[in-house]
Formats: C-alpha cells, structure tokens, sequence
C-alpha cells in the first residue's frame, strides 16, 4: 500500500515514514552530525558483582530534512569489541530499563516535540548489523529498525519491553533498505566482524575512497604476536632462530586465513545475500604476503615456555597453541601424602633463581592463588627422573604447587617399573564450584616418583592409566587424551581419588585396563608408524 501511494503521489497517513519512500513524499535527507555514546550499567548496583557488563559504545550518525523539520534519521552503529546483538538484551541494573531504551533517551535528549506536526513520529532508529567475530547464521546481518514517537522523548515513556517488541527485523536486500539509501543519498557500510572501531567509523564518509588499513582490527594481537617473536629471536641463532620465527609465522598465517582477497572465507567482502546497491565496505585491507614455513615449529614453542625472554609473548602462545610438556599445575597438601612420597616435598626440594619459564611462573602463581599459602613463595625443583619439575612451596605451610609433564618415562633401568599409584584430588583455591582436578603419582620399584601424565576428572585419570600402560614414555597430545571409556575403570580411578590419598598397587589398577585398540584407530601408533616411513634425509634412505 505504502508502495502503491508513493508510486502514483498520493499522501500517506500521518504517523508513516514517508519521507524513506520514492516520489513526492520521499525528499532526501542531509547528514546533520554524529555523535559518539557510552552506555553503562548503574555502577552502584553492579560494583563487585558478576552481574558487571562492559559498557556498550555506539556511533549514531543523525539525519534530517534540508529544513530541519520533519522526522530524523539516526544510523546507529555498535563500536568494536561490541557488536548490535549487545543493544537486545536486558543486563542487571541498566539505566532505562535496557540498552536499547537507554540508546533511545540520549539520542532524544533535548529534543522537544513539536505539539502542532502533523504527525507525532520523530524519526526511524537504524541500528546497523555489527559483529564482533566472524558469523554464519542466516540472521547474521540483519538490520533493526525502530520508529520512535513524541512518547519516547517527553518522559512518559512505554512498557518495559514495547521497544523490543515493536523493533522490525530486514534482510540486507530488502526493499526498504533501498528506500532508505535513496532518502540519505549514499549506501550503507558494511563493518567486517571487528572493524568497526571509533577512529574508523567516526571517519568514515560515505560514497569515498576506502579507508586504507594494512591490518583488521582483529589481527592487531596476532601482528604484536609475531613481532615479539621477531624481538626474541633477534638474540638466537641458527635453527632456533628459525623455529622461533616459525611460531609467530604459524599464529599470523592461521590469524589471516580469513583476511585475504579472495578467499573462503573473505571477511572483507560483502556478504553473498547483501546488495552493492545498498552496501559497500568503507575499509580496505592490505595483508603483506604468507609467509614461507622453514623452521621447527615445536622447538619453536617448547623454547618459548621455558626461555622466552617476554612472559606476555609466552602466555599467548600458550593460550594460542598450548604447552608441548606441560599438563597444568595442581596444588598438594604434603602433610595428607604416604610415605615415600612426603619426605620429596619437605626435605628434597632445590631451590631454584626466578627464571623467564612460563611454567615455573604458573607453579608460584598457582600457589599464590591458595588463600593459605604465605607471603612470599618460594620456587624450586623436586628430584624427578622426568622434567621440567618445577615446584613451588609456602613457607610456613604444607602446600605445594608442582608442574605437570606430558611424559611419564617408560619403565627402564634408570626409573625402574611402576609399582604404586596415589591418585588424589588437587588442592582447591575456592571454596564453591567444580571439585578440583584430580592427578596420580606413580612410585616404581626403584623408589622413584613420577606424575600421570595428566589431570582432570576420573574418566581424565582413567585414560592416563590407559596411555601409560599402551604407549610408554610417549608424551601425550597438547589437545590432551580422550576421556576413558572403559566403565570398570572409571568406576575404580574415581574411588581411589575420592578416597585418596592412599597407596594401591600399580597392577591392580592395569589389571583393569582392556586390550589396545586397534591401530587403525590409535593416533598415537598411527602417528609412529608415519614417523618411521619418513626418510633418512643423512643417509638418504627411507625408514
């Protein structure tokens, strides 16, 4: 109907947005200013609480009639590291009622309702799809658009829901959206995920040349990643120069993968289902080159947790790609421990200087986070045949916080054979919650003490059991084991830990374990058997 009147001049009803149509009721609208807005929860309501959200930043751009009457335009986008789905919901303790409702009050601030118009709508809010990560569902890129009256601006206000209510969802190509382009004279951006940042969309103007940018927003930490590996490794020679430039190569090639001209996927690129006619990309990336693999990417991270001369470069990488040799950190009560084990955490630690190793650094923190241990912990290591065996104790108290290798040693003359096992639960530094992770030492018959290659819950514990009795001194994977599916086991692994710490004989607990897999389904054996085809490059013969 709306069409229809707009097409042959005739006027539409009063409380219509006319002026988005073609034709005699469509004039267009001119940019009047843009302002930049922090919506925040009432801090007083929120402080110390987990009802806390961060504050969401918006970008509206304001449009009006050539005569400043009539009702307005406002473009509303939602700033980088927010996206629009954050201006939907209802968080604790927000000023109006909501997001939305609080956008709503300040861009209507100060405006006074002209009492004579003709019509009592102000205006149309177009909130314009922003995303924070790349998305692929079907409402991904949907438009929102809510027309706002004299009641939204003289205070009476509506309902506590009626603005979500009466929001009205559009596809990118929709035929409204090309009226609404046709009324502001210019397309609409389209902010790939990320990008959408206040110095880039404050100076944006429409219809120009891109804004040139050599890297997306989103790779702004991968970039500092690969140039603190370059820092490091300006300091190293030969192959471990190489190997840790490789890891900075590895992160910005997997970072990239998605930013490049042309590619699947092509987050700089108007989606398949949006129109040129209404959208275009106000920014444009430059991405240097892939780089060319050459060094040992996993020599590369193993010097990096142990050596790296920036703690920060290494709690990336280990966010990023995980610790080749280390299962985590848990926190024992040396006083609960049998014999032998107690006397190698009260009389045999070395103390050892504060050095950049990421997992010692964890060991001191993980114990620092104990509201019992002291002031002041001390690091050190603990005679284990299987490194590295970073500790940390509390002066003072019985507690210690040990780290966890990947790599049980197979039974040799050096460790001897396992003959015991003391499964227990790792101390817990909160008083709420999950229960702590359970771990097992192993004793062997030559006094020796080593640790599961491995922690979590008994099904976690169960599939370390199993690891060591079929691949003996092999390290487990960064990504971890499988949990165990072997029922008895599980069922035996979760009583020892609740009842732990005692001392249970090392094959009564494998005396549960079933046959091996088959190696077609085992990566571990898969992964050997590719190992042992590889050829000789010295020899030049193949294995």
């Amino acid at each position: 109907m709306a069409r229809w009147c707009a097409r042959t001049g005739r006027r539409l009803p009063p409380r219509t947005a006319s002026w988005l149509l073609p034709g005699p009721d469509g004039p267009n609208l001119h940019r009047e200013g843009q302002q930049t807005l922090r919506l925040c929860q009432l801090e007083e309501a929120t402080r110390g609480t987990e009802l806390r959200h961060p504050p969401v930043d918006v970008h509206v751009t304001r449009y009006t009639a050539p005569d400043g009457r009539g009702p307005s335009v406002w473009l509303a986008t939602v700033l980088a590291p927010g996206e629009m789905s954050r201006l939907l919901g209802w968080p604790h303790a927000w000023p109006h009622g909501s997001p939305l409702q609080h956008l709503v009050h300040e861009i209507l601030a100060g405006i006074e309702p002209d009492h004579f118009a003709a019509t009592d709508l102000l205006g149309t809010l177009v909130l314009l799809p922003t995303r924070a990560e790349p998305q692929y569902g079907s409402l991904s890129g949907d438009v929102r658009m809510l027309d706002l009256y004299d009641i939204d601006a003289d205070g009476r206000g509506r309902i506590e829901d009626s603005l979500h209510r009466l929001l009205r969802q559009m596809r990118p190509a929709d035929d409204e959206l090309g009226d609404l382009v046709r009324a502001l004279g210019h397309r609409l951006p389209w902010w790939p995920p990320g990008c959408a940042t206040p110095a880039l969309v404050a100076s944006w103007a429409p219809d120009t040349q891109r804004i040139a940018d050599h890297v997306p927003p989103p790779l702004a930490e991968a970039q500092a990643f690969v140039r603190r590996c370059e820092s490091a490794a300006a300091g190293l020679e030969g192959t471990l120069r190489a190997s840790v430039l490789e890891l900075g190569n590895a992160r910005w090639d997997s970072a990239t993968s998605g930013w490049r001209r042309g590619g699947v996927p092509d987050h700089g690129a108007l989606p398949k289902d949006s129109d040129a006619t209404i959208w275009q990309v106000p920014v444009e990336f430059v991405l240097p080159p892939a780089p060319r693999m050459t060094g040992d990417f996993w020599e590369g991270l193993e010097w990096v947790m142990d050596h790296a001369p920036s703690q920060r470069l290494a709690r990336e990488a280990l966010r990023f790609f995980g610790d080749p040799n280390s299962a985590g950190t848990v926190l024992v009560d040396t006083g609960q421990l049998p014999h032998p084990l107690r006397p190698l955490f009260t009389d045999r630690v070395t103390p050892a200087e504060n050095t950049g190793s990421l997992r010692a650094h964890r060991a001191l923190e993980a114990l620092d986070s104990h509201p019992n241990a002291a002031a002041g912990s001390v690091l050190g290591t603990w005679p284990a045949p299987a490194g590295p065996a970073w500790c940390a104790t509390s002066p003072g108290t019985e507690l210690i916080a040990l780290h966890v290798p990947r790599t049980m040693p197979a039974p040799g003359p050096s460790t001897g054979a396992p003959l015991e096992v003391v499964l227990l639960r790792s101390e817990s530094v909160t008083t709420y919650g999950q229960p702590a992770s359970g771990f097992g030492f192993v004793v062997t018959d030559q006094d020796q003490v080593l640790l599961l290659p491995a922690q979590g819950g008994p099904a976690e514990i169960a599939a370390t059991v199993e690891h060591a009795v079929w691949h003996p001194g092999v390290p487990t994977l960064v990504v971890g084991l499988e949990p165990s599916l072997n029922e008895p086991l599980v069922a035996a692994v979760d009583a020892l830990v609740e009842t732990g710490p005692r001392t249970t004989p090392w094959k009564q607990l494998t005396a549960l374990v079933g046959p091996h897999p088959d190696d077609v389904h085992c990566f571990y054996c898969r992964q050997r058997e590719a190992d042992d085809t590889l050829p000789d490059t010295e020899s030049g013969t193949g294995g």
